[in-house]
């Protein structure tokens, strides 16, 4: 089974894959081809003076109900190194850093499928890391990686399922070991990078059946439940927890951090679209507020203002929902995008999304899984690219992206 596939069975009816429009990054770079590597910064209401030939979008947000559409301009720096907003538009990976306000693009992985001798197929991730010293994304030989913020020190497993878990906190240092009570499929940094989460499995949660008639049959999930590892002692502490006896989607179910690194939370299938929070020893416990809402990747925003909604515009295939008033603004398409999914947020004002090249509305170009990841101003705006183009991200060899903070 695919990401993509995965992700569309989770989300039901929501929009789930995203890509980029073509025509953007030629109006924003003057129609003329970016030099790798190239820096780019959000700065509203910078004089033309500053602004030199810099680019002014439509508004890519709108209330539900208003056709406001207020201008924003993308221009070349930024004096702060740790906000600047730089991408690679000329590469599907990126070979050079791609990075937004307090957001990075560390590490990504490839994904490939691979037929093993029970008959049944298995979800392969080749991970990339980004090399600060070489200023590149390189090859790992690691099956499963997470980098803690600030791009520094990085967790990894040599299998999936594994037995032990890897910390490695400076490039070329010895990964110091850390072995588990019950084997792990996935694990993830803690937001102040003090505590590692461990999904426990009984299996590897990436098999699944072959493809009969465009349909892949899920295994049922070997989930166990969640370790959680404090880095300071390097005492572990498992927590059996069953899967949602209404899991309809099998396989892989890993739990995550909510933004605070105060509880973890898993999805939920009743109702669909939500999730369910539990304390680090196990308890069920109420998330933060809006936060138990949405499936969208990106989560809450950072100032605990913004979550993903469903757009009340059917012209529209995501919104934003204020926590505070309710009111939901639509992420609305122009000059041929098309926004289906929230990936990161930069800050509290950008967001980082997947879109279409859309060729009107609820269509996309070609196809929808042509994508490229789009920043994305939520007070209404800028819209500047960072990638080039997945050509089909349902396809083995596609790249799949894991923001961190930076």
């Amino acid at each position: 089974m695919t990401i993509d596939e995965l992700v569309r069975r989770t989300l039901h009816d929501w929009s789930d894959e995203a890509q980029i429009p073509t025509d953007l990054a030629s109006k924003a770079l003057g129609k003329r081809r970016r030099v790798r590597g190239r820096t780019f910064a959000v700065v509203a209401g910078a004089t033309a003076a500053v602004v030199a030939g810099a680019l002014t979008v439509p508004a890519l947000l709108q209330g539900a109900g208003g056709g406001d559409t207020r201008p924003a301009i993308a221009v070349l720096t930024d004096p702060s190194p740790s906000t600047e907003t730089v991408g690679d538009l000329e590469s599907t990976p990126p070979k050079t850093l791609v990075a937004a306000g307090g957001t990075a693009l560390y590490s990504y992985y490839v994904w490939d499928e691979e037929r093993i001798p029970n008959g049944r197929q298995v979800l392969r991730r080749t991970w990339y890391r980004y090399d600060k010293g070489r200023q590149t994304y390189e090859r790992t030989p690691w099956a499963w990686l997470d980098v803690a913020q600030g791009g520094q020190s990085v967790a990894v497993m040599e299998t999936v399922p594994a037995r032990r878990v890897g910390v490695i906190t400076t490039p070329g240092d010895e990964v110091r070991w850390i072995d588990l009570e019950r084997p792990a499929g996935a694990v993830s940094w803690s937001p102040d990078a003090t505590k590692l989460l461990v999904t426990n499995y009984g299996g590897n949660p990436d098999e699944s059946y072959p493809l009969v008639n465009n349909s892949r049959e899920m295994l049922p999930t070997t989930r166990t439940g969640y370790t959680v590892v404090d880095m300071d002692s390097g005492q572990t502490a498992f927590h059996p927890l069953e899967p949602d006896e209404n899991n309809r989607f099998g396989g892989r179910l890993d739990f995550a951090w909510s933004t605070d690194g105060t509880l973890v939370w898993e999805h939920n299938s009743t109702p669909p679209g939500t999730k369910k929070f539990y304390d680090l020893d196990g308890n069920p416990r109420q998330g933060p507020p809006g936060a138990a809402d949405t499936y969208e990747t990106a989560g809450v925003s950072p100032d605990g203002r913004w979550i993903a909604a469903r757009s009340p515009d059917k012209n529209a295939a995501m919104g934003l929902k204020d926590v505070r008033t309710g009111e939901v603004i639509s992420v609305k398409p122009i000059e041929g995008q098309w926004v289906e999914q929230l990936v990161a947020w930069a800050d509290d004002d950008h967001v980082i999304t997947w879109a279409c090249e859309s060729k009107g509305f609820n269509s996309c170009v070609g196809s929808e899984f042509r994508n490229r990841l789009l920043l994305v101003d939520v007070n209404g705006g800028e819209a500047v690219p960072l990638t080039g183009y997945r050509e089909n991200s349902q396809r083995p060899g596609s790249w799949v992206p894991v923001f961190t903070r930076r």
